[in-house]
């Protein structure tokens, strides 16, 4: 096991943060979301920003330095292990309450699920917390 981080490593986190970074950037310099329409409410608009900020950082960010965790954390394998279960559950609750900003605003919870991306994300999400419980269960 190496004492140094890979540079691919170090590329894929600097990345990563790139990404929320602009995903932040976006509706606060542009004032739009990354809806296709204008919200009609300041706490809309914010929904909208959190859901995207939320979904990055919990499944892209915190889930992928939670499966590397065995490779650059030193310490026991249980240790490792008990940082891993965190990570993942955290990145679950990032989830999660990303999925719960999409059904703030007043349209309602079915008008949310017309797309595609909706069901799918749902799925991901649910298979994602499936796994995880199975996980802790072994």
């Amino acid at each position: 096991m190496s004492c140094c981080t890979p540079p691919v490593v170090v590329y894929a986190r600097i990345s990563g943060v790139l990404v929320a970074a602009l995903v932040l950037i976006w509706p606060l310099f542009y004032n739009n979301s990354f809806t296709h329409h204008s919200p009609s409410s300041p706490n809309n608009f914010i929904f909208s920003v959190l859901h995207p900020l939320l979904m990055v950082i919990g499944f892209i960010i915190i889930s992928g330095e939670a499966i590397l965790v065995h490779r650059w954390m030193p310490g026991s394998r249980n240790m490792k292990k008990t940082v891993h279960l965190g990570m993942q559950g955290v990145a679950l609750a990032s989830g999660i309450f990303g999925i719960w900003t999409k059904f703030q605003p007043q349209n309602g919870v079915v008008a949310n699920f017309y797309t595609l991306h909706s069901w799918m994300g749902f799925f991901c999400v649910t298979l994602f917390a499936i796994q995880r419980c199975l996980g802790f269960y072994t």
